[in-house]
C-alpha cells in the first residue's frame, strides 16, 4: 500500500522548520536562483510571496483554494509524500555512510566494513534514488506518468525549475554530487551503470525499497533499470544546470564552511553529516507543490502568475 499524505497543504507548510541547518545548508546554496531563498513556512506567506496581495481577506481566500485544490489532487499528495520518504530514508543511507568512514579511520571498528557498502557506492546509490524521486514526484505533481522521463529532462532548465525546486535539485547535485563523489561525479555514475549496476545493490536499498510503489515497472528488474535509465537521461542536463549556475565542488564547499568549519579531505563527513542531519528534500519539496498550487489558484482569482 503507497503511503499518501493525508495532511492540509496549510499543516504541511507550518511543520516545516524556520530555522535549522536544513535552512541555514539552503540559504548557503542560494546563489543558484536569483534573489535569495526565502523560507516559506506558512501558506499565506506563500500566496503573498506569489501574488504580491497584502490584503488579508483575499490572502485567506486563495489559501483556503490551494488547501482545497491539495485535497482534490492525488498527483500533489503523492508527491508530497515521495519528498517525505525521501529523507526519511536517507537517515539510515548516512548512517551507513558514516558507518563505513568510522570503520576506515578506527581499527577497532574495521569490522562495520563486511556490512557497510563503501561510500562511494552508497552516495551513487543515493544520488540515483534522490534523482529518481526527484523526476517522479515533478511528473506527479504536473499532472504527468512516472514514465514520462523526458518531460522531466526537459523542464530542468526551463521555468518548471525555478525557486525551490531549481534550490532543491541544486541540493541534490551538490550535496549528494560533487561533495562526497567529486567534480566527475556524473562520470562515475555512468561508469557503476555500464558495468550493469551489479555492485550497487538498488533493490536491497531502503529507499527503493520505499520508493517501489511510485517507481514504473512490472518487477524489481524493470524498476532498476527505470533508475539506471533515468540517470543515463539526466547527465546531460545536470551537467548543463552545473555550468548555469556555476555549481562547483569547490564553491558548494565554500558556502558551506560558512556553517563549520573543515578541511578538503573531510568532505566525505561533510556530505555524510549533512544526510544525517538536513531534510531539504521534503522541505523545499513541500515549498514547490505549495507555490504550484498557489499559482494555479492565484490564476483562478485573476492574477498574472505562471503555474
Amino acid at each position: 500500500m503507497l503511503f499518501m499524505s493525508s495532511t492540509s497543504l496549510s499543516d504541511e507548510l507550518s511543520q516545516l522548520s524556520k530555522k535549522s541547518l536544513t535552512t541555514l545548508t539552503l540559504s548557503a546554496l542560494d546563489f543558484v536562483i536569483p534573489g535569495d531563498y526565502e523560507n516559506s513556512t506558512s501558506l499565506e506567506d506563500m500566496v503573498q510571496m506569489v501574488t504580491g496581495d497584502v490584503r488579508a481577506g483575499r490572502l485567506q481566500a486563495i489559501s483556503n483554494h490551494v488547501d482545497q485544490l491539495y485535497a482534490e489532487d492525488s498527483g500533489a499528495r503523492r508527491a508530497v509524500s515521495i519528498y517525505q520518504l525521501t529523507d526519511a530514508a536517507d537517515k539510515a543511507v548516512a548512517a551507513a555512510a558514516l558507518a563505513n568512514k568510522v570503520g576506515e579511520k578506527i581499527g577497532i571498528l574495521s569490522f562495520l566494513s563486511k556490512f557497510t557498502p563503501k561510500a562511494d557506492t552508497t552516495q551513487t546509490v543515493d544520488l540515483c534514488l534522490k534523482l529518481t524521486a526527484e523526476a517522479i514526484a515533478h511528473l506527479s505533481l504536473h499532472g504527468m506518468s512516472a514514465e514520462s522521463v523526458g518531460d522531466w529532462v526537459r523542464s530542468l532548465n526551463g521555468d518548471a525549475y525555478s525557486n525551490e525546486s531549481a534550490l532543491r535539485f541544486a541540493c541534490i547535485i551538490g550535496l549528494d554530487g560533487l561533495i562526497p563523489l567529486g567534480p566527475d561525479f556524473l562520470q562515475k555514475v555512468s561508469d557503476k551503470l555500464d558495468g550493469g549496476g551489479t555492485g550497487l545493490g538498488l533493490a536491497d536499498n531502503a529507499l527503493f525499497k520505499k520508493l517501489s510503489g511510485f517507481i514504473p515497472g512490472g518487477d524489481v528488474g524493470a524498476k532498476t533499470g527505470f533508475v539506471s535509465d533515468l540517470m543515463k537521461s539526466v547527465s546531460a542536463p545536470a551537467d548543463a544546470f552545473i555550468q548555469r549556475t556555476g555549481l562547483t565542488r569547490e564553491k558548494v564547499a565554500d558556502k558551506l564552511r560558512a556553517l563549520t568549519d573543515f578541511s578538503d579531505d573531510k568532505l566525505d563527513y561533510v556530505a555524510a553529516f549533512l544526510d544525517a542531519s538536513t531534510n531539504y528534500m521534503s522541505h523545499t519539496g513541500t515549498q514547490s507543490v505549495a507555490r504550484h498550487l498557489v499559482s494555479k489558484s492565484a490564476a483562478r482569482f485573476n492574477y498574472d502568475v505562471r503555474a
